[in-house]
C-alpha cells in the first residue's frame, strides 16, 4: 500500500533523472496517429465477407457446370417456386408494379429542411 510520502520519493527520484526534451511536434504526431486519423476506407468485417461470396459464387458455378443438364433442372426449380409463389397470377403481377412504382416516386420527394428558430 502506497502513501503520500511514497509519492514525494518517486517524485524525487523521477526530478533527479536526466531526461531528454522530447521530439519536435511529438504532441501532434500523436494526435494525427490517434484522434485525427481518418477513417479506413473498408471495415475489417468487409473483405471477408466479399471474399466469401466469391468463393461461394465460384464454387456454385463450378458445381452447377459441372453436374449433368444442371441448368434444365435449375430452370425447372425455377418455374415450379414461380407457379408456387402465386408469381404468375396477373393480380399478383399488378400489385408487384403498383408497389415498386410507389416505392421509386417516394424515394423521388424531398422535403425542404426546416429552419430552426433560436431561443434567446
Amino acid at each position: 500500500m502506497m502513501h503520500d510520502d511514497d509519492f514525494a520519493d518517486l517524485d524525487r527520484m523521477l526530478a533527479a533523472l536526466p531526461l531528454e526534451e522530447p521530439p519536435v511536434a511529438l504532441r501532434s504526431r500523436i494526435l494525427t496517429a490517434t484522434i485525427y486519423r481518418p477513417e479506413p476506407a473498408v471495415r475489417a468485417w468487409e473483405p471477408w465477407a466479399v471474399g466469401t461470396l466469391v468463393a461461394l459464387t465460384v464454387w456454385l458455378l463450378w458445381l452447377v457446370s459441372t453436374a449433368p443438364h444442371a441448368g434444365a433442372r435449375f430452370a425447372e426449380l425455377t418455374s415450379r417456386i414461380v407457379d408456387d409463389g402465386g408469381l404468375t397470377s396477373l393480380t399478383t403481377l399488378l400489385w408487384l408494379a403498383v408497389g415498386l412504382s410507389a416505392a421509386w416516386w417516394i424515394s423521388q420527394l424531398s422535403f425542404p429542411a426546416t429552419r430552426r428558430v433560436r431561443s434567446r
